[in-house]
């Protein structure tokens, strides 16, 4: 995109929608994506950053007056500068505080839908983050009347916030002010948590309302936002004119210091704004971002609380659901590009279906998430049963028809003097039964007749029985004796070919059973695969919020708030918990239990071996 759209537009009626043309553009984005959204103050230059981080000098709309310039939120999209596969989506956000609107549940939703969307923001400010910065960020107190995590809880806990929001990074700007405590440097992040720092009653002018005031929304912020960054900027020149036309003036009429802050903050960006992931583990394209779009939206505009959990759900059932159309749709074409109709064995298309089923395997597993009753892995192995099963009927009746025409062909002449009456002379039955073996032998030594070329020859040889009957029973060339041994011979050609015909169905059963088999067993391993890698990352995920919280546990202590130290105390108790339920919890008889119930109840084919496999498996992975 060389311009932003706007993403969500604000109605005449003060609520939000969704631009479907802008909302269009990122459902066709399959790449994962890193969200970075800007909220704070208009007028505060919060679009030049996004231009920077873009890497362009124009594009969302500066404004060179008093009157916000962006309405509802802008998006533009190109690839991640740094990671490779990836794209970057960027929201510019209305500025907070437009006198013009003064519509304070507008900029509350505005600064819902940026945390909900994003995997950073950027909150601008400028000149210092004083008590007054701080009272204006008074959004992230009111996040928990609108942002909930889960379905079932009326009262969420606050620490569970801290999971799923973005990582939080204060952007001051225009700062005049040295870098200094107690007469020491210090670096921006120290000032920005020194800002932090909550304040105890030292005066009896100090009233607890006071205090709480003060205390607030700082503790909030440290709460919701486990990862905080400061970047403090100077002022990008002393010439007003310049200030007012950064999109049109060139970078050597900038301040140096300033241009390296801001290279230096876009650095930090690329390199620390994560992909958005969707329940922790889940990494979301372009198109699931779309989903989120809508669904918060509308949550959001409606007056309901916005719920992660619900929103997870919902999305979970539109990409289960595009999991299966995608992973079969892709089995059935790539089956379509590779096979030609018919197949000279069975072998040969039971091997093409193992290699088609595997990446359409690979394409399932990849996209779907939290199917944790296994529905959609049953939908999936449902379909692409109905699917194999086509083209092997469609390979075996393509070979009917090949075979039905060959020897269609082959017998013309026979059949001709069989009409004419040729045969019904002395010694026409030797003469018959020539032609009939002349016919098998061209038969037999024609290459592509596929899976069903013994049938076809034993339909005809069937066919053509009673009128070699008639014609041995006349032909007075043969003895009694001799028509009797023709007819015993006859018959036993007749049940070899049988036998033949029988031994090669049994081995085809055989082979697809073992087909079978192998594809059930490469499920339970996928998802076994998958399971086990989701466990890791919520284990890793774990481990980096209990050390976050620990840090703020001793950094309270340190203070002298043992209350706050004590709250944060719990939470990592029970995140600790909550890895040992992760660690112990033996999820592999859940998954083998479920897979089995699932194939057993797609075919019988899978029930007769799902048993088999099941134990197997077990064996294997529980030693």
């Amino acid at each position: 995109m060389d311009l932003p759209v706007c993403l969500i537009e604000n109605t005449a009626d003060g609520k939000f929608q969704v631009n479907p043309k802008a909302n269009d553009i990122l459902s066709n984005i399959s790449q994962p994506v890193v969200v970075v959204a800007i909220v704070g103050l208009y007028r505060t230059g919060k679009s030049y950053l996004m231009n920077k981080l873009a890497g362009s000098q124009k594009g969302f709309d500066l404004g060179a007056t008093v009157q916000a310039q962006t309405k509802g939120i802008w998006m533009r999209c190109l690839p991640h500068p740094t990671k490779e596969g990836h794209t970057l989506v960027l929201l510019d956000t209305e500025g907070l505080g437009d006198v013009e609107k003064g519509d304070k549940k507008n900029d509350m939703g505005i600064f819902c839908l940026a945390v909900l969307l994003s995997s950073a923001l950027v909150y601008n400010s400028k000149a210092v983050i004083d008590e007054d910065a701080i009272e204006k960020l008074h959004y992230v107190g009111e996040l928990a009347d609108l942002i909930k995590v889960k379905s079932k809880d009326n009262d969420d806990d606050e620490a569970e916030y801290s999971r799923f929001f973005p990582i939080f990074v204060w952007a001051v700007r225009d700062v005049t002010l040295k870098l200094e405590f107690n007469g020491k440097p210090i670096t921006e992040d120290e000032y920005l948590e020194n800002a932090l720092t909550l304040k105890k009653a030292e005066n009896m002018e100090d009233s607890m309302e006071k205090i709480e005031n003060h205390n607030r929304y700082r503790d909030c912020i440290r709460m919701y936002f486990k990862t905080r960054k400061c970047f403090m900027f100077d002022l990008p020149t002393g010439d007003k004119e310049v200030l007012q036309n950064m999109d049109e003036v060139s970078e050597d009429q900038l301040s140096p210091v300033f241009l390296t802050k801001t290279n230096i903050f876009c650095d930090y960006i690329y390199k620390n704004a994560d992909v958005k992931y969707m329940d922790n583990v889940h990494t979301v394209t372009g198109e699931t971002v779309a989903n989120m779009v809508v669904m918060y939206t509308n949550a959001i505009s409606s007056s309901n609380a916005a719920c992660m959990e619900d929103v997870v759900a919902n999305i979970s059932v539109a990409e289960n659901t595009k999991a299966v159309r995608e992973a079969t749709q892709h089995y059935e074409n790539t089956m379509k590009a590779k096979i030609k109709f018919p197949t000279e064995t069975h072998d040969q298309i039971i091997k093409l279906s193992a290699e088609c089923e595997k990446e359409a395997l690979s394409i399932f597993m990849k996209r779907s998430f939290k199917d944790n009753d296994h529905q959609f892995h049953k939908q999936y192995l449902e379909i692409m049963e109905e699917k194999k099963n086509e083209f092997f009927k469609k390979n075996d009746m393509a070979s009917r028809a090949h075979c039905e025409k060959l020897i269609e062909t082959l017998s013309e002449d026979l059949k001709n003097s069989v009409e004419q009456g040729s045969y019904a002379i002395l010694g026409g039955y030797k003469m018959f039964k020539e032609e009939m073996e002349r016919i098998e032998e061209k038969y037999k030594n024609e290459p592509g007749k596929g899976t069903k070329a013994d049938d076809i020859l034993k339909e005809f040889k069937e066919r053509q029985e009673l009128i070699a009957v008639s014609i041995r029973k006349s032909d007075e060339a043969l003895s009694d004796q001799q028509k009797k041994a023709e007819e015993e011979k006859v018959n036993k050609e007749k049940e070899e070919l049988q036998r033949k015909i029988e031994e090669s169905q049994r081995l085809e059963e055989n082979k697809k059973m073992e087909h079978q088999r192998k594809i059930l067993e490469e499920n339970f391993k996928e998802a076994l695969e998958k399971e086990k890698k989701n466990r890791l990352l919520l284990q890793e995920q774990l481990q980096a919020v209990m050390k976050d919280k620990e840090r703020e546990r001793d950094m309270y202590m340190s203070q002298g708030y043992e209350g706050h130290a004590r709250m944060y105390q719990e939470q990592v108790n029970d995140l600790r918990n909550e890895q040992e339920e992760l660690n112990s919890f033996n999820y592999l008889p859940i998954i083998i239990s479920g897979l089995s119930t699932v194939a057993i109840a797609i075919s019988p084919v899978y029930g007769s071996i799902a048993s088999f496999v099941v134990s197997t498996l077990a064996q294997a992975f529980l030693g």
